[in-house]
């Protein structure tokens, strides 16, 4: 089906662009402060939705973790090391250390604060 171009520029968004995401937390206030303190997030403290740089969400507390199946996001770290650090300081896990994917990108998973799986993505050091 085409997409609108009206309804596009209204919304300022690409046809198939992630605009929303809803994070399983069973403590949405930790949830929040995970996000914030590790990734910089913006949320709001009266209720607890987030505010990302091209992207708006909230943590539902009525879904579980989808720990073994589901998507997956992905979210790009400016430094690895570091930023996995921040994670398991602040109630996080490591699932997958770094790996290299390429001659300059880096991977690794973790699991948040809620135990829900994220990638996260950064450039790997060079050699």
């Amino acid at each position: 089906m085409p997409q609108d171009p009206e309804v596009s520029r209204a919304l300022g968004l690409a046809h198939g662009q992630v605009c929303y995401l809803q994070l399983p937390a069973a403590d949405r206030d930790r949830a929040a402060a995970f996000y914030r303190t590790v990734f910089g997030w913006q949320t709001e403290t009266h209720h607890p939705d987030f505010e990302s740089p091209g992207l708006i969400g909230q943590w539902i507390e009525r879904r579980s973790p989808a720990r073994d199946a589901g998507p997956v996001i992905w979210l790009a770290v400016a430094d690895m090391n570091k930023t996995l650090d921040q994670v398991t300081r602040h109630g996080g896990q490591i699932l997958e250390p770094p790996a290299s994917d390429g001659p300059s990108r880096i991977l690794a998973t973790i699991a948040d604060s809620e135990g829900n799986p994220v990638g996260l993505a950064g450039h790997a050091p060079p050699r």
